[in-house]
């Protein structure tokens, strides 16, 4: 049975159906913790806000029911789609648990949960490189042993990747990951991270090893539960997430936002629309009893994880994850050092991301991180490979400022008194384009913000080594009326008049 069928792509995030025994996941998706003996919220309204899969530990549900084993959907009173970890976060905090593997794969069989944890041994970020490699084999060693238990099963079955922070002891978990028939790869430990706000650290090591892992499966990335990560993991492959973060954050008094954490104590307004945040004030929050105040603070911070996932997604179906990654990275310091580490992965993230969607929206050219876009870097990509085939003798250059470009001034009257020069048009983020492309996407299907110095700077050493590589004889370069456009202009001419090898004017038309 195909159990991931993905259906929509942009960068690396992806929308997919995960097909389980009680019905499908739409990723991106993410798990709420929940606790069988003291859950808040209910698990009914945890439905009502549009969540159709939990997940919970079978090591502690194994406890509590003295081994017994009890059907997990029965106990818990829920129809849907149930992940169960195997104790891993506990062998983390307390250093090991009172059952082995085999015990907790049989059990969680036994219980019918949908999604399965085998019980890895996570590395966390303390570990010396020697106990992380121990580690590594152990939880490798244990998910061959769990073969044999699990091949019979119609149950999805997760395999921990570990060996984090260490790049090369990753590679090791990601290749044994090629070679094991598990549904779903999850990475593992980045909890103690996550706590620090070091978002970056965890950005490159999760997308080093979606990097390396098989791409048609999901990856699962554990204890993943704030609004301002989420976003950048999806970017780079992340499907599925879990965390307890909403009651967590809410039982100390923490109200989530799309920008960070906040305690309650500190806020003068409520930043935000939802059903808990429109009907109370902060005042009245903090005078109603405890119990109470911390299932609403829960209920919102469920609502921003389930907006943030929402956001995600229309990002993806319009082709603008990017866009949003640009926004967003200006909100935080922290989600700064992200985006920085996000374009380190552009080529990855550019075999993914189409260069178009089904319904095509403007691309937003906003300021230099644009320039990082994979899909415009593609696309340019294409355009230089085509412009090199040809090799024009001749070229002249005009300043693209005014869609539709082909029908400048500059334009039309260069066409009609240099009949024997190949006209190129060159803009600050699209760079150099031919003109039979400035009624297509994204050449006229496009916004630009600003236009600064290191805009400039960027798109000036990118048109001249364009140029460089075209090696023509002679170059008219047109002068532009828009002001703004000026300086690029100035900074071309000045190098291509250190060059011997052009014969170079440069012309200014009346408009």
């Amino acid at each position: 049975m195909e159990y991931f069928d993905t259906r929509d792509y942009d960068l690396a995030g992806r929308i997919g159906k995960l097909r389980t025994k009680h019905g499908i996941i739409e990723t991106p998706y993410l798990f709420p913790v929940i606790d069988p003996i003291r859950q808040q919220p209910p698990l009914e309204t945890i439905r009502s806000l549009g969540f159709n899969g939990i997940i919970t530990n079978a090591y502690l549900f194994y406890r509590r029911n003295k081994g017994l084993p009890k059907k997990i959907h029965d106990s818990l009173k829920w129809n849907n789609t149930i992940m169960t970890d195997s104790g891993g976060y506990q062998v983390l905090i307390y250093g090991d648990v009172e059952v082995d593997n085999k015990t907790i794969v049989e059990y969680e069989k036994e219980i019918g949960t949908d999604i399965a944890v085998i019980l890895d041994i996570p590395t966390g970020t303390k570990m010396s490189w020697e106990e992380a490699r121990q580690a590594l084999f152990e939880t490798n060693k244990r998910a061959v042993e769990a073969l044999p238990y699990i091949m019979d099963s119609d149950q999805l079955w997760v395999f921990p990747v570990q060996g984090s922070p260490y790049k090369d002891l990753l590679l090791i978990s990601t290749s044994t990951a090629w070679r094991l028939p598990y549904h779903i790869n999850a990475f593992g430990s980045p909890t103690v991270l996550l706590e620090k706000y070091e978002y970056d650290k965890i950005l490159d090591l999760v997308g080093f090893a979606r990097l390396h892992l098989p791409p048609h499966k999901p990856l699962h990335v554990f204890g993943v539960g704030h609004p301002m990560i989420i976003p950048f993991l999806v970017a780079l492959g992340g499907d599925l997430f879990d965390s307890a973060s909403y009651i967590l954050y809410a039982r100390d008094n923490r109200y989530m936002t799309e920008t960070g954490t906040k305690k309650l104590e500190e806020l003068h307004y409520l930043p935000c629309n939802c059903p808990v945040c429109s009907k109370y004030t902060v005042k009245e929050l903090l005078e109603m009893p405890r119990k109470k105040r911390v299932e609403y603070l829960a209920l919102h911070n469920l609502y921003m994880l389930r907006k943030e996932i929402n956001n995600v997604k229309q990002a993806i179906k319009e082709g603008r994850l990017w866009e949003y990654l640009e926004y967003k990275s200006k909100s935080h310091p922290t989600l700064r050092k992200a985006f920085e580490i996000v374009k380190r992965y552009t080529r990855y993230l550019e075999k993914y991301n189409p260069e178009t969607k089904g319904t095509t929206h403007a691309l937003l050219l906003i300021d230099k991180d644009s320039h990082h876009n994979p899909r415009l870097i593609r696309i340019k990509r294409k355009v230089y490979g085509m412009l090199s085939n040809k090799k024009p003798e001749n070229i002249l250059l005009i300043p693209a400022y005014k869609k539709p470009y082909n029908q400048q001034i500059e334009y039309i009257e260069a066409k009609r008194r240099y009949p024997e020069y190949t006209i190129l048009f060159y803009h600050p983020y699209l760079g150099v384009f031919p003109p039979q492309l400035a009624n297509t996407y994204p050449y006229f299907q496009h916004e630009v913000g600003i236009i600064d110095e290191e805009v400039i700077t960027k798109a000036s050493t990118e048109i001249l080594q364009v140029i460089n590589k075209l090696r023509p004889r002679k170059i008219i370069i047109i002068q532009p009326v828009e002001e703004k456009y000026y300086l690029l202009t100035h900074k071309i001419i000045k190098w291509l008049r250190t060059k011997t090898t052009y014969t170079l004017d440069v012309l200014s038309f009346q408009t």
